[in-house]
């Protein structure tokens, strides 16, 4: 059992949106950012302040769960033009499921901060891990994640001030020892009823690792198959994952040495975009363009 299966799909779900080609800041698409998975602040009304997982699991005696929640905190720039970058915090328990009598509350704060170039705010918020048995050794298993964060909107309020205290692309990552999840997309007859009670809110569990393991589940704003995977081809992060490598690519290197200067501003994360573009070899690029799969795995 380890997260660590998780974490390359996770981070693509987690920067999926946070920053669009032309990787620019002055760009329209730019301005109005973090689409996924935003968990408000308590009391605000235009997202949602939770996220719900609901999935089934087989648990043995002594089994114990592993629950990782994956965040962005906002980082906003002082100086102009504005910018808010993502810090990626994680947050995280494992529980002993014999013992879970009811539901375990775990409380955690994200620490705000200041320094020349940046401010941050602090946040706060709560996991919820509750079982309930629904049949020989089959348990229910409900996690809710809750933004708690209190704060004193400026009136109006604006959506970028909302952000700055919200959790940013919330996602969930479980893991068992001592048991199996059970497929929600493709799940055995036997348990079709207890599959379609399960009520997921915001957030949807797959299962994630090497085709055929059942005991790490990654719960995600964005619908996936179970098994999602990172494409071998992909030189690095473009976050847009429902793009094509190749063209964005491609797109990149064509930006005038003006337009890079500004995106390599704008975000580190857009300078090592266009760094990487810059230095990729033709057989990377080469790689890219397609690859020809056979039935009987020849390539």
């Amino acid at each position: 059992m380890s997260v660590d299966e998780a974490r390359a799909v996770a981070d693509a779900v987690l920067f999926e949106g946070y920053l669009l080609y032309p990787y620019r800041a002055s760009a329209l698409k730019n301005r109005m950012r973090w689409q996924f998975g935003v968990l408000a602040p308590d009391g605000e009304e235009s997202e949602p302040s939770f996220a719900r997982t609901e999935c089934l699991l087989v648990a043995e005696p002594g089994a114990e769960l592993e629950v990782l929640v994956r965040c962005l905190q906002l980082r906003t720039r002082k100086a102009e033009p504005d910018w808010d970058e993502g810090d990626l915090r994680e947050v995280g328990a494992t529980i002993e499921l014999d013992r879970l009598d009811g539901t375990r509350e775990i409380q955690f704060q994200l620490p705000g901060g200041e320094n020349d170039r940046d401010r941050w705010l602090p946040l706060r918020g709560t996991i919820e891990v509750r079982t309930t048995p629904v049949g020989d050794d089959l348990l229910r298993l409900e996690v809710v994640v809750e933004n708690q964060t209190r704060w004193s909107p400026h009136s109006p309020a604006t959506r970028e001030e909302m952000l700055r205290n919200s959790l940013i692309s919330t996602h969930t990552v479980l893991a068992v020892r001592g048991g199996q999840f059970v497929s929600l997309l493709d799940p055995p007859e036997a348990v079709h009823e207890a599959v379609r009670a399960c009520r997921n809110e915001r957030t949807w569990p797959v299962l994630v690792g090497e085709g055929g393991r059942r005991d790490v589940v990654l719960s995600a704003p964005i619908i996936l198959y179970d098994y999602p995977a990172i494409a071998p081809q992909s030189a690095g992060d473009l976050f847009d994952a429902t793009e094509i490598d190749e063209i964005l690519i491609l797109r990149t290197m064509t930006l005038t040495d003006d337009e890079k200067r500004e995106a390599r501003e704008t975000d580190p994360k857009a300078a090592a975009i266009i760094d990487r573009a810059e230095q990729l070899t033709a057989a990377q690029l080469s790689r890219m363009h397609g690859t020809m799969r056979y039935p009987d795995g020849r390539r």
